[in-house]
């Protein structure tokens, strides 16, 4: 069998999910091959990489959220993981608020472009609030706003593009939690602390510590699964004063915190399910 991690660029050495994806691709049997999308030519009839034709596989796992050349990469594989649709629908944090689960909550928001006046979510939302470009993703495009003068500067860097304008959930201060859920099953769940700041992203430098998923999450990432039919997902819950209060999807998840944390194989589990996947096909 063989597959494709389809990456920005295809030497992609140094991001740790994909070097997992292949080494335990690579473990398992599978020809294995990370293509780069910034590396590949459309042709039309054909896509180029490195030179040569590329051709179709057993499947492709998707590492990359952007563009048009990634979809048909993604469909050279009999299967790919997250299906591409999927990836082009959740990307966008605007899509994610229709999620919904009686084991979260979701906190105070709208949807408005950066034009708005600043009055407007401090009377909504109060002060602090939180602003979210709509496509970042590693906690970048997520900002705490204290004052005018710091939204002033927000909007200068989204000029006139749509934000997400959040409620603050004041006790979830610089940590949260993340799990990686497969097909609705929580495989690792971890607790976020940021060294410095309110973002508790671990490409950010925050600490990773294991925790035990109880039912609520779950059952909240079985509900998500079910609402998106996204293979692998990373959830982000912030802690509530009454409970979980859901915060994000990630449809291209990265695995290096869950692993050290929790001590989990997770590029072991999303090859297997790619394998299934293929057999089924």
């Amino acid at each position: 069998m063989k597959g494709y991690v389809i990456e920005k660029y295809n030497d992609m050495r140094g991001a740790y999910t994909s070097a997992r994806l292949i080494e335990e691709g690579i473990k398992a049997g599978f020809d294995m091959r990370m293509i780069g999308v910034c590396d590949t030519l459309d042709m039309g009839e054909k896509l180029v990489n490195g030179g040569k034709t590329l051709e179709k596989v057993d499947f492709a796992i998707n590492r990359y959220k952007y563009g048009n050349i990634k979809d048909k990469l993604a469909a050279l594989g009999s299967i790919s993981v997250n299906p591409t649709e999927k990836i082009n629908i959740y990307t966008d944090k605007s899509k994610q608020r229709e999620l919904v689960s009686e084991y979260m909550t979701h906190p105070k928001e709208f949807l408005a472009n950066s034009t708005v006046p600043f009055d407007m979510p401090a009377e909504i939302l109060g002060l602090p609030f939180v602003a979210k470009g709509l496509c970042g993703s590693r906690g970048n495009m997520v900002y705490l706003v204290e004052n005018r003068e710091q939204y002033t500067e927000l909007c200068k860097k989204f000029t006139d593009n749509e934000l997400l304008f959040q409620q603050f959930i004041k006790t979830s201060y610089g940590k949260d939690l993340r799990l990686l859920a497969i097909r609705g099953e929580v495989i690792g769940c971890m607790q976020r602390t940021a060294k410095s700041g309110f973002r508790a992203n671990f490409a950010l430098g925050a600490e990773v510590t294991k925790y035990n998923a109880d039912n609520a999450v779950k059952t909240a990432a079985m509900d998500i699964y079910k609402q998106t039919e996204t293979d692998i997902l990373g959830i982000d819950f912030l802690f509530g004063s009454e409970g979980y209060v859901f915060c994000e999807i990630n449809v291209t998840p990265g695995i290096e915190g869950i692993e050290r944390a929790a001590g989990v194989n997770a590029a072991g589990a999303v090859i297997a399910l790619a394998k299934e996947g293929a057999h089924d096909s």
